[in-house]
């Protein structure tokens, strides 16, 4: 241990002596890796943890669903199907239904093989787009004019499919509507009507119960409470509803800044999360911790910004992606076991979608300080820091790794101990002269990143100004 200890604090400690940015250090967040899609356009993910997948589709205007594995490698494509856009795996995880919009079919592929064994005809002229499968069936928002979005359900309990058109709505929906489900109420069926990206429309945010097998209205909001919504998400629990609008409460001079969640039993207002102008993308953890939203502004001089949050809204990290990088409509998804953050982004013309893997994105970011005597005899010196945590308070004491590096090596000292509000000191007696490189590493835990600073002492050949006595030039004794 002790060697794996001195190995990673000398990797360390040389990175900060020549001027190298340390693995460890702190700083503003980024993607951990990103992957090209081989994919024009995007429409939406799905995450099969059980069988190791990812799912892109890509909209109207392609053809195929592209499949990876978990890292967005092994990368291949389910041909055949036209305008793939809505996409929704079944209860047992064995088929990914997918909406074929100028087909009019609903396609079923299977998980294991990724080969379609199925398609279903939901009529010429319906134009499939969003899928929910709730209450046994598989839910589909439809229609191909504007201003007449439709409601169907596909029943494949039977030995024969049966297919439901018209089902009831509660108001006009401008487009095929938006559909969200979750096996944690596995008869409440969320529906919405999304806007497009330059035509922002009323989201019509409306709550059903289809145990009985037709909707029946549970809450509605009223109209302008969410202007062009883009993307929701329902909590684990399926208790609340968050959603990324353009507007909030029919004001429309100045864009909403957060996403908004409600309760999905009334759907009376249930808290916020800040996500900078222009919400977009939305999606939970499925341990129900942590919120993650994105915002999108579609200019080319401008990028997303991604936000993890707690479920009170305090931030935990936060990721500023490239100029012209924007998180897509339905764009972020979360890993079955939580460690992994998916982000579909575009440039501002909504093309060439990249996959971005974020890990480690429930870990707060820490960071340190450190400040010591810029120039010194070889006498004792004390080195002085704090360890903070980003948007937390540090409230209790922490261990803290030292490493010293001189023109013999790395040394390791003894560990230190913060005080409960982060604030620490050490002293050490330089034994040559030079510079004297102190590295202090946090090593990071569950909940926290770990992050390192250095500070270094340029220590005189002499032991004090008045004996000049030189340095012996004899590396210390290992």
């Amino acid at each position: 241990m002790r060697v794996k200890q001195l190995a990673r604090l000398m990797v360390v400690a040389l990175g900060a002596t020549l001027g190298i940015a340390s693995p460890l250090g702190s700083g503003a967040a980024h993607a951990d890796s990103t992957v090209g899609l081989g994919m024009g356009t995007y429409a939406q993910l799905v995450v099969d943890s059980a069988h190791r997948h990812l799912f892109f589709s890509p909209g109207r205007t392609g053809s195929g669903v592209r499949v990876t594995d978990l890292t967005g490698g092994a990368q291949t494509t389910i041909p055949n199907l036209p305008d793939a856009s809505g996409m929704a795996l079944s209860p047992d995880g064995a088929t990914l239904h997918v909406a074929l919009i100028e087909a009019g079919a609903i396609a079923a592929i299977d998980t294991r093989t990724l080969t379609e064994t199925r398609r279903y005809s939901i009529g010429a002229g319906t134009c499939p787009t969003w899928l929910a499968p709730a209450g046994g069936k598989l839910y589909f928002g439809y229609g191909c004019t504007y201003g007449k979005g439709l409601l169907g359900s596909l029943d494949l309990r039977g030995a024969a499919p049966v297919t439901a058109l018209g089902l009831p709505l509660n108001g006009t929906f401008v487009r095929p509507p938006l559909l969200r489900s979750n096996p944690a109420d596995p008869d409440l069926l969320f529906v919405a009507d999304r806007s497009s990206v330059t035509t922002p429309s009323s989201g019509r945010a409306t709550v059903y119960d289809v145990s009985s097998g037709t909707p029946a209205l549970v809450a509605s909001m009223p109209s302008d409470t969410c202007t062009g919504l883009h993307d929701a998400a329902l909590t684990p629990d399926a208790s609340r509803v968050i959603l990324g609008c353009s507007f909030l409460n029919g004001d429309q001079t100045a864009a909403a800044t957060q996403h908004v969640a409600f309760s999905t039993t009334d759907l009376s207002a249930a808290g916020g999360y800040p996500s900078g102008t222009w919400p977009t993308a939305v999606t939970t953890s499925p341990n129900g911790s942590f919120v993650v939203v994105a915002n999108t502004n579609r200019s080319a001089e401008t990028s997303s910004t991604i936000r993890v949050e707690r479920l009170d809204g305090s931030l935990v990290r936060s990721y500023k992606l490239p100029t012209d990088t924007h998180v897509e409509r339905q764009g972020l998804a979360v890993s079955a076991d939580n460690r992994t953050l998916y982000a579909v982004t575009t440039d501002h013309t909504g093309t060439n979608p990249t996959l971005r893997l974020l890990t480690d994105f429930t870990k707060a970011e820490s960071s340190l300080t450190l400040s010591a005597p810029s120039s010194t005899y070889r006498t004792k010196i004390t080195v002085t820091g704090k360890l903070a945590f980003t948007n937390a308070a540090v409230s209790s004491p922490w261990t803290l790794q030292v490493a010293k590096r001189d023109r013999f090596g790395t040394h390791v000292l003894p560990s230190v101990t913060t005080t409960a509000n982060g604030t620490f000191s050490f002293t050490d007696t330089p034994r040559f002269g030079g510079a004297n490189t102190y590295t202090v590493t946090f090593p990071g835990d569950a909940g926290h990143l770990a992050s390192s600073r250095s500070v270094t002492v340029q220590v005189s050949l002499f032991t004090t100004a008045t004996t000049r006595q030189p340095a012996t030039g004899v590396a210390p004794r290992r």
